[in-house]
Order: C-alpha cells, then structure tokens, then sequence
C-alpha cells in the first residue's frame, strides 16, 4: 500500500521505542526469508540448538524445523484452532521424536530469560504466493524467527484510524494470507493519536488499549501511544501473554473463539498469583461492572495450575448464575482437557470431588455447599475464586458462604466485584478485603478508567416518571359507598385498603400500562432498533411482566410498527419475550406456569435475543436476567420498578457493554429509561466506593436531563453569536443560512474560533440525546450549524484538521455528514418539480387521480409537470365534476387559490404543496362519487364523521352517531393542539386518540368504521 511520509514517520517512531526493549531492528527486505515464507527458518534452527543442550544431539535439527513450519502452514480446521496448535506448540507442549525413537517436548522459546531468545522487529515486510496479490505488512515482531506480533499503522494526519488498520488486519491480510497469522499472539493497530491490540479475526470492539493502571488516566494522544507501546510490545508482555493468557474455546458448542486479557485482568491475575505463592490467604479485586470479572477469574485459574509451586491447586471458580458456570467450561476443556475440569452437577457430586482431593477446576455454584459440613477438605492449596462476591458472600455461620468457610477452613479466597458494597450489611471489603491492601482492595479498575478505555460505555439515565392524577375525595366516597354496600366493619375495611391502596394497584392499572408499554415502543422504535440494538424491560412483578409482555406485542402488531419495520427494512415483525422465575412448587400460582422456562428454553432465548437477525427484540422481566447477563447488543434497558443499592447498581449497568453491530454501526452509549424517577437513587448507587470524594460513580450514569441542558446552553451561546448576521432563520437549513453565517464568520476575526468550539461541544453532545423530544426544536439549527462548521473543516489546513481530527473522532465526522444535504434551488412554478423519491410516489398518485393530458402520439407524458401545469389540472377535474357556484365548488376553488399563491423555494416546499394538492385532488374524486354530500374541509368535521359511522356502524351499537362523532372531534382537535416532536408524531397521537374514543364505547379499533374514521382524520384534521 502507499505510504505517506507522516506514516512513515510514525513506523519509524514504534521503532525507536522497540529497540531500548531489546528489539534488533532488520528491514523487512533484508531477513533471511523468501516472500513466500511464514517463518525465517535459519532463526528457528538456531534458537532450538541453543535452548534444547543435552538433547538436540539426538535430532535431526532440520527435519524438527520442518515439522514446525508445516505446523505453521496448516490452516484447514480455521485460523483460530490452527492459531492453538501452534500456540501450544510454542510452548513446548508438542514433543518430537529423536533419532532413537525416544519422544522429547523441546523448547522452541525461552519464557524465563525473554531476551535470551532472538527478538527482530521488521518493516514493510512482504508476503506472497503465485496467484495472489503480495501483501506488506507495516511491522512484524519476529521471536527465534516466528512471527507473533503484526503491526499495521495508519498515518496521524490521515482521516482513517486505527479501526481502519484493524479491519484491515482482519479483512485483507488474516483472510488472504491466514497461516502468516498461525504463531501470532496479537496484533496491533495504531493511528498515531490511540494504540489497539486484539485477537485476528475478532470484531473492533473487542480490541483494547493496553496501559497500567499505575498510571494517570488522563494521558492521551502520541505519549498514551507511546507507553502503551512500551508495555504491550516489551518482549516479556509477549511471552507472558503467550505462556499464560492466550486461551481457546475450541470445545464445540459454538464458533472457536480465542481470549485475549485487558490489561487490568492481567495486572489482577499476577496479583491474585503472587499473593497464593506469599501465602496469603485473601483479597479484593473491584473492577467496573462490564469490565470482564469472569474472563479474569479464568486467567487467574490458568495462571496458578500452570505454576508447579502451587503444587497441584484445586481452583474454585464460584458463581451464583449457573450460566456464568457454563461459559467457563469451553476455555478449560480446550485447555486442559476433560480430565482436569469438574462441573458438578449435585451438592453430593460437588462433596465428593473435594473429599477426594480431586484437582484443577471445579466450576460450581455457592448454592451446592449447602449442608456440606465441617473440614470437607483442610487442604491450602484450594483457591475459590468468587464472582460477583458481594451477592451470596456473608461471614454468618448460617449462610451459604459459612457453610462453604467451614468446609474449607484453610482455603484461600479471592473475591471479585464491581459493585457498591460498602453500604450492605455484609461488607465485602471487609470479607475479602486484606487489611495491609490500601482501602483493602488488592487491585482496582475504576470507572472512569473503564470508560477511557472503551472497556464500557457510558449509560444515559432517561427520566420518563409517569404522572396520573387521582381525586382523593372522591375515591374515599366511593371506597366508603363501596363497603357500606357490602356491609364491611372497621377491620375489613382496613384490610381491603391495605391490599389495593398499595403501590401495585397504580402499577397494575390497565392505562397505565397502556401508557407505558406505549411508549417504550415509540422510542425503542424510533432509536435503538434503527441501530440493530435490543431492549430489555424490567416490569413491577411477575404479573406485570406478563402483561407487558403482552401489551408490547399487542403494539408491536399495529399498523404504526409496522410502519417503521417496513421502513428499516430489515424485519416483518418483531416480539417480545417474558423471562420470570417459576417454581415446581404446589403453591406456585397456576397462571404463572405456562412462562415456566426449562433451562434449555431460557439458553435458546438468550441466544435468540443475542442474534442480531433474530426479531425477538424485548426480553420482559422482573428479577431474573437483570444481574449476571452479558448482552453487549442491548441497547436500552426500561426500568418500572423501584430499585436499591447494589440491585439497581446492576441493572442500570446492564447497556454498558460495547458492541458493534454486522452492519458497522459502533455503540457509543446505552441508555436507560426510567418510569419510577430514580435519578437521586441512581446516584446513590453508582458510588465507586474504591474511590475517594467522587460522588458520581466516575460519572458512567448521566442524567438525560444534564446533557440536554448543557446542550441548549451551548446552542444559545451560537446563537447569541450570530444575533446580528441579518436576516438568519435558523429553521431553514439552505444555501443561503450558510452562506450568510460564513460571510460573518470571514468577516468577524476570531468569531470562527469560538463557533468551532461551540459546535464540537455540540457534536459530542448530539447522538446521546438526539431522541429526546426536548431537542426536537434545535435539529434544524444543529443541521445548519453542521453545514456551516464543514465549510470551515475543508477550509482548515493539514495543521489545523489533525488538531480537529483528534479531538472530534470518527463518530462526530459522521454526525456532520450526516447534516450536510445537497443545496439545489428547486424550479419555479413554471418548471418542473423536482422531488425526492416520496415526492415522485405523491405526484404518481397525483397525477392518476385527475387525468392527466395525454401527449400527441396517445401516450402518457412522462415528463414531470410544473405547479402551474398541476393545478391547471386539478382546476379542470373540479369544473367538470362539480357544478359552479356551489358551496363545494368555492370551497375546493378557494384551496386551489391559496396553492397558487404559495412560492415554491425549495425540495421541503415542493414535497408540502404537492401533499396538499393531493388531498385537494381527492375531494374533487370524492365530490363526483357523491355529488349529493357537501365537501367538509375546516368545518361540520361532525357531520362527516357521524355519516362515516352510520355507514359503517356495526349491529347493536348503543350510543348515536352524532355523539360518537363530537366526542372524536372534541379528543382529535385537543390531541392536536398539542405540542409534537413531527408530524408522524403527532398523527399517530391523533389515531390512538380516536382508538381510546372507540374503546370506551366498546368498539374495536380495526377495521369499519374505526379505519374509514381515520382515513377522515388524516385527510382532514391533520392538514399542516
């Protein structure tokens, strides 16, 4: 690939860093390799002679080297478990055979002495075969001659990034080139301003930066890359992610994976490590919720059943979620084999493994200690390792962490979370906390630290508290009536208003329902499904789970969703699902047994709901599911249930993993949509305890209502900026606006200074809160604000767009595209329109209603007519079908007469007019099939609809026409008085108002004359 010099410059600088680490620099032309070949065999050779002394002499050296690179080539089972093979390989877990017959395990690196192996670091390093094209690759970290480490860099000043690099890795040289990737460990991507490793072939979200949390936080740009090259790419970072955390599932059950570490699971492995081989006997790891707890208790196993000190452990990786158990089997069987890796499936089995002194990995529940007795095993070297530790872990004698302490009395403990504890009952800072570790906390990964890393993504906090309002005297007149009817003393009464007058009576109300489960598909439609996100909903009970459940999908069904899945394009229906706890028990209700899920059912349901294709898009529940499931594709969690402390903590974290979906799109942020108005305990119970005099959880949970007052703030200081540029409609977003707005800016020295800084800050803003109805009213001024900053970027020069290109990223170059539209004048009256592919579709139906002229040859005249030319044909439709004179001919004339007095300046004018042209159109249809009916355009709207009814009015309807017509008049006119985010908006208020109207008579809202009643509306009320 071409290079420009900054590219080149960068190359060289990863150089220089590499070689005070002991790196030799060789050019790639000049190592002894041909192009054709994965490994420099001559290094190979001698590394093996040097590391095997005593042995080697019974070889043929040449033929082990031999054995090696046909290893490397063999890519048939895919890359990933090829990658393994020879992994192991490097090692010195494949053995070889000598000359006798006698099989030896020979060294192929040195992990004791890293720099006593052969260390090269090369660039522009050529791989080719006959008949395809020849890739380079920019830098290659070679050890004894095999390739572990690929670099791919992209120049500072480019506007591609390191994500660029990465797909590139994936997509072109692993896919084209897969056994060059066999030996490698990781590879690396950099754009200069930020540094990414990762497994090949794996998604760009999975690919992280590489620091220490030893160090500030707040390094960024060329000195972050720089030290995260110096720790990542030191000869003993590889080797050590080589020999103890690289790890496979290759066990079946699923796609091969391969596991890398983020750098604080390694620094918590070694710590967890070092501490076993001291002789400690306990400690805390508090890392952020989302950030890989159960990945680092895997490492940690690995680490301390690979070290002999550690004399044959009996590692026990303890969970509360029997999945959390599962998810841990695959790596251990591909690494160990089933031999060394225990699941009990019983308390019984579970005692019997440790009575018997059985080691390696028993992956268990705490739940299977119950009853398990005293001194089961007094062995030391038993290491439990607790997930999630401040759920079931107490220092109680009863509870199930005692009886599993007493079975185990000189095991030793080491506890992981990432919760707020501190304010339980049972601190767990103190249970597994070692007194000597600062705030008795052994290692920590902060918040904020997660956060800079894009381990997670920030979370915004929605606030959606549902209001209703309630006559308290009449209610208590009515309740009173109700018991004096009944006969109810004192004590029943009482009984009765404990009950009902509870909290869930309010929730349990059947509009309120409505209310909420509305909503939640109005904004779950409008945002994360366009992004391919899904959501989960956390309801009251279980009761309420179910007819939330119920209700969305009764939504889902409607003719307004299935507007928008037309419209994505993507699904024909989606559904939600409910997932609850159900018990075996006689005493279990019998209306919550048909939601009973098997463990296979909920497995199958999880995995449907991971699927990016797969239309089931809610999961629905109440308890279960809200703590212990990693779904990084959940996108927005609606929370309508009164939450505390660590439960809450939880559950707001769960759309806080990163995630990019199959079409691109990058996850930047989950959002959750609070019903309850828990903003105050939300704060509460984000706290980072680890922390000191940070009262917000490093700030991973931001109040909605913040931003979007931070960003009217911001846009307000635009506009008081260009008070005096004259004659500027921020709600017109044209050539004009931008021009005028740059003519002051070239005009006002420093003005284009503060406004980038403005809109940067905008931009940054804007995709967190770009659905909230608050901001509707801004998005033309944002659009216009947009198209005026782009003027500027492309005047910017290369100094200047760096500076900008790292401060806004990628995603906000997209957000600025996304706002900059192509400025045409459209034609005057006399011309042609020009539209879009809506305004075609309206003028087609246009033009078939009133006839157009046929041209000389007999055909129809394909070219697209002027206004003129359109109302001249309408004019003509309505003196042929209605008399002159006539109240439905002025009526329909004066419509004509306002149109033609309207300019047409632009593609949003022309799509209006030929909208209102249409329905003009249609009267006039109307008006010749029924010449005895008057036409209604602003007025008797009743009249018309008390027809419509009659027409249409199903047998034994109870209530006349007229008063079911005014009272659809009197809701549709106050729903539209209202204040709406758009159009669609406000129609579809319209049509759930004349739903609710048609529901309180007992009427269904589908099909006659609820269908023909909307049609009326939509063709006569909602006229813009």
């Amino acid at each position: 690939m071409a290079k420009g010099i900054r590219e080149r410059e960068f190359q060289n600088l990863m150089i220089q860093w590499s070689l005070p680490m002991g790196w030799g620099f060789t050019a790639g032309r000049s190592l002894q390799r041909e192009t054709t070949q994965t490994v420099i065999a001559g290094q190979l050779r001698d590394a093996i002679v040097r590391l095997n002394p005593g042995v080697i002499d019974g070889f043929d050296v040449d033929a082990v080297v031999e054995e090696i690179v046909t290893t490397v080539n063999a890519v048939e089972g895919g890359l990933v478990r090829a990658n393994e093979q020879v992994l192991r390989l490097l090692r010195g877990y494949k053995e070889f055979r000598d000359t006798d017959g006698v099989w030896h395990a020979l060294k192929v690196i040195d992990f004791a002495r890293p720099t006593a192996n052969t260390l090269v670091v090369s660039d522009e390093v050529t791989i080719t075969v006959p008949g395809k094209t020849s890739r380079r690759f920019d830098l290659v970290y070679w050890v004894n001659g095999l390739p572990l480490v690929v670099v791919e860099v992209k120049s500072p000043t480019a506007k591609s990034a390191w994500a660029d690099a990465a797909r590139e890795i994936n997509n072109v040289y692993a896919t084209e080139y897969p056994w060059f990737f066999t030996p490698n460990v990781f590879a690396v991507a950099s754009d200069g301003l930020k540094l990414r490793f990762g497994a090949v072939g794996s998604p760009t979200n999975l690919w992280q930066p590489f620091r220490s949390t030893a160090d500030d936080e707040n390094l960024s740009g060329q000195a972050d890359v720089q030290r995260s090259a110096q720790l990542l790419l030191n000869p003993s970072t590889v080797l050590d992610m080589l020999a103890n955390f690289t790890l496979f599932d290759t066990a079946g059950g699923g796609a091969d994976k391969k596991y890398l570490p983020r750098y604080p699971q390694m620094e918590a492995a070694h710590l967890i490590h070092e501490r076993v081989l001291e002789g400690g006997s306990k400690g805390l790891v508090w890392h952020h919720q989302g950030s890989g707890k159960t990945l680092l208790m895997v490492f940690a196993a690995s680490l301390l059943l690979a070290d002999t000190r550690t004399e044959s452990p009996t590692i026990i990786l303890l969970s509360d979620r029997t999945h959390l158990v599962r998810q841990t089997s695959g790596v251990f069987t591909s690494a160990m084999g089933d031999a060394y890796f225990h699941q009990p499936a019983t308390s019984k089995e579970l005692r019997s493994l440790l009575a018997d002194d059985v080691r390696g990995v028993i992956s268990t529940t705490v739940h299977k200690f119950a009853d398990a007795g005293k001194h089961l095993s007094t062995r030391n070297n038993i290491i439990v390792l607790v997930d999630e530790a401040h759920r079931t872990q107490s220092a109680k004698s009863k509870s199930l962490a005692g009886q599993m302490r007493a079975a185990l009395p000189h095991a030793k403990f080491f506890g992981m979370t990432g919760t707020p504890i501190r304010n339980l009952a049972t601190d767990t800072f103190a249970l597994f906390g070692e007194e000597a570790d600062p705030g008795r906390v052994m290692h920590r990964y902060s918040v904020s630290r997660s956060l800079l890393d894009e381990a997670t993504v920030p979370v915004m906090l929605a606030p959606r508290p549902v209001s209703f309002e309630i006559d308290d005297q009449a209610l208590q007149a009515e309740f009173d009536q109700f018991a004096d009817d009944f006969d109810l003393d004192d004590p029943d009464r009482e009984t009765l208003s404990r009950k009902f007058g509870r909290l869930t009576s309010v929730f349990a109300n059947p509009e309120r329902i409505h209310a909420v489960c509305q909503d939640i598909v109005d904004h779950y439609l409008a945002g994360a499904y366009r992004n391919g996100l899904k959501a989960q909903v956390v309801a009251f009970n279980r009761e309420l789970a179910v007819a939330y459940t119920d209700k969305i999908n009764e939504l889902l069904a409607g003719f307004e969703a299935s507007q928008v899945l037309a419209e994505v394009g993507k699904h024909g229906r989606i559904t939600a699902e409910v997932n609850i706890s159900v018990s075996d028990s006689k005493d279990e209700d019998p209306a919550m047994r048909p939601y009973q899920l098997s463990e296979t059912e909920e497995e199958e349901q999880k995995r449907r709901f991971l699927a990016a294709d797969d239309p089931l898009c809610f999961l629905v529940v109440t308890a279960k599911l809200m703590t212990g499931f990693d779904a990084p594709n959940e996108g927005v969690l609606y929370l309508d249930k009164p939450l505390k402390a660590h439960t809450l903590f939880q559950t707001i974290t769960r759309p806080n993993r990163t995630w990019v979906s199959p079409t691109g799109f990058v996850k930047t942020s989950g959002v959750v949509v609070d019903y309850i108005g828990l903003a105050e305990e939300v704060q509460r119970a984000v706290v980072d305890p680890t922390t000191r005099g940070t009262g917000k959880g490093g700030g991973f949970v931001t109040d909605l209502s913040e931003l979007v007052a931070e960003f009217r703030t911001i846009f307000a200081r635009i506009e008081d900026l260009f008070a005096d540029v004259d004659d500027l409609d921020l709600t017109v977003h044209g050539y004009e606006s931008v021009r005028a707005i740059n003519v002051f800016l070239d005009s006002n020295p420093g003005a284009a200074e503060v406004f980038s800084r403005d809109y940067r800050l905008l931009a940054r803003l804007y995709p967190l809160i770009n659905t909230d109805k608050r901001v509707a009213k801004y998005r033309d001024g944002f659009a216009l604000f947009g198209s005026a900053y782009t003027t500027l970027f492309k005047k910017s020069s290369d100094e200047e767009r760096k500076e900008r290109l790292a401060e806004l990223g990628p995603m906000v170059l997209d957000i600025i595209n996304a706002h900059v539209h192509s400025f045409s004048v459209v034609a005057s009256q006399e011309e042609a329109l020009v539209l879009d592919a809506q305004g075609i579709a309206i003028l087609k139906e246009l033009l078939a209603l009133v006839r157009p002229k046929s041209d000389k040859g007999g055909g129809e005249d394909k070219r697209p007519p002027s206004a003129a030319e359109i109302l001249a044909h309408i004019k003509a439709a309505l003196d042929k079908g209605v008399e002159p004179g006539s109240a439905k001919y002025t009526a329909l004339a004066e419509r004509i007469k306002q149109l033609r007095d309207r300019i047409i300046q632009n593609a949003q004018d022309a799509l209006e007019f030929l909208s209102e042209a249409l329905r003009i159109a249609r009267a006039i249809v109307n008006a010749e099939k029924h010449p005895d009916e008057a036409v209604v355009l602003d007025d008797d709207h009743v009249g018309v609809l008390s027809r419509i009814i009659h027409d249409h009015a199903p047998s034994g309807l109870t209530v006349t026409e007229r008063n079911l017509a005014e009272e659809i008049d009197q809701v549709v006119t106050r729903t539209l008085a209202q204040a709406w985010d758009n159009a669609d908006a406000r129609n579809r208020g319209a049509r759930r108002a004349t739903a609710a109207v048609f529901r309180r008579y007992m009427l269904k809202p589908v099909g006659e004359p609820y269908d023909s009643t909307v049609a009326y509306i939509e063709a006569h009320y909602l006229v813009d």
